[in-house]
């Protein structure tokens, strides 16, 4: 198996799984006041809040999974970083404030304008949190002369015992309090491939599914519990309740990446997941404005596959358009697609001098996010 050769089809199933989750999530609303606005024992609130701790460990997960952090120069760190950079808070920036201007002319009371580039804001506080994670990664794999392996196993030390413990701060800069959530399932998505990786050159062979058994049934129970502590039925200790999160978000993820299921439906939209992750909020919320101004008192249950719908096609619109231009390409998706055509430039150079020498390389995904 090869982890970063083109891409994985139960990758992108999970990641195309993991999106339209979050969609139908901002489709119902992250409050009772939000989105669609069902009241707290609506099916659709049950629903989408009792995913409420499988959603993001599975994207941190697959981020964690997908990235290379072998790094043994401070001309890689640099370069790596410029990358994330690119890749990451471009879009995040033009994104948040193409969304922080739409809800300005709707008179949405909102935080301060120049705060949503380094403060939590709406759902782009995932972007910040997984640059910062990302850089400590790449930079500790400095340090350690390429052992991103060791530099994930340190981090993960540290994080995890901080989360638990850890009470919410302010200013949450960088959403770095997202951020100290997210790191356990970033770090393990990273070791697991690391792991794969080990087993591939030792000839060992892939995991086999039976495994997914194991952490399928644990959250399958703790799914039953999640619910009721995001509906505010139980209310524990925020340390029990935290490890709690840890727990059921970490076998979600190790549940789908042992399964390794693929579809042809989840991975068509894990490969546009960038894109919607970025833009749907802008189409979810626009189609439920429309029908609500139009009809009222229309129930959310006929609002929702409409504005659900628009939330998966409308982002992907954008990244066709987008991708028209090398411009549009860097701001609205941080694909550089200059870099892009240089690189199969240079690996077609390579192969003719020596072609023997070189395997088919698959070009570099626009929707890549890890």
């Amino acid at each position: 198996m090869q982890v970063r050769s083109g891409r994985l089809e139960y990758v992108e199933t999970i990641r195309g799984l993991a999106c339209l989750l979050l969609v139908a999530f901002h489709v119902t609303g992250t409050s009772l006041t939000d989105g669609l606005g069902p009241d707290q024992w609506h099916p659709l609130r049950i629903f989408n809040d009792g995913f409420d701790n499988s959603r993001m460990p599975v994207f941190a997960f697959i981020s964690g999974f997908v990235l290379s952090a072998v790094i043994v120069s401070v001309s890689q760190w640099q370069g790596a970083v410029l990358s994330k950079v690119k890749r990451l808070l471009v879009p995040m920036a033009v994104a948040s404030a193409i969304f922080y201007a739409m809800r300005a002319l709707a008179d949405y009371d909102q935080q301060p304008f120049l705060s949503i580039f380094f403060v939590q804001y709406a759902h782009y506080w995932f972007l910040q949190a997984m640059f910062v994670l990302t850089a400590l990664l790449l930079t500790l794999s400095l340090l350690l002369k390429g052992r991103s392996d060791v530099a994930a196993v340190i981090l993960l030390v540290f994080f995890v015992p901080f989360f638990i413990s850890v009470q919410r701060w302010n200013p949450n800069v960088m959403s770095m309090y997202q951020g100290s959530y997210l790191a356990p399932f970033f770090l393990a998505g990273h070791l697991f491939a690391y792991y794969l990786r080990r087993r591939t050159q030792r000839e060992q062979g892939d995991l086999p599914a039976r495994l997914a058994v194991a952490p399928g049934v644990l959250p399958a129970f703790l799914l039953v519990f999640n619910i009721a502590l995001v509906l505010g039925l139980v209310q524990p200790p925020r340390p029990i309740a935290n490890i709690h999160r840890v727990i059921i978000g970490l076998c979600s993820a190790l549940f789908l990446f042992l399964l390794k299921p693929q579809s042809k439906i989840l991975y068509y939209f894990g490969t546009h997941t960038y894109a919607i992750f970025l833009y749907h909020v802008i189409f979810t919320g626009t189609t439920r404005e429309m029908f609500q101004k139009l009809w009222p008192a229309m129930p959310p249950e006929l609002i929702f596959l409409p504005a659900f719908i628009m939330g998966l096609f409308g982002p992907i619109l954008v990244e066709k358009l987008a991708l028209k231009s090398d411009l549009t390409a860097l701001l609205l998706l941080g694909v550089d697609l200059k870099s892009q055509r240089k690189k199969a430039e240079r690996r077609k150079e390579e192969a003719q001098v020596t072609p023997s020498a070189w395997a088919p390389v698959a070009p570099a995904a626009p929707g890549e996010t890890g």
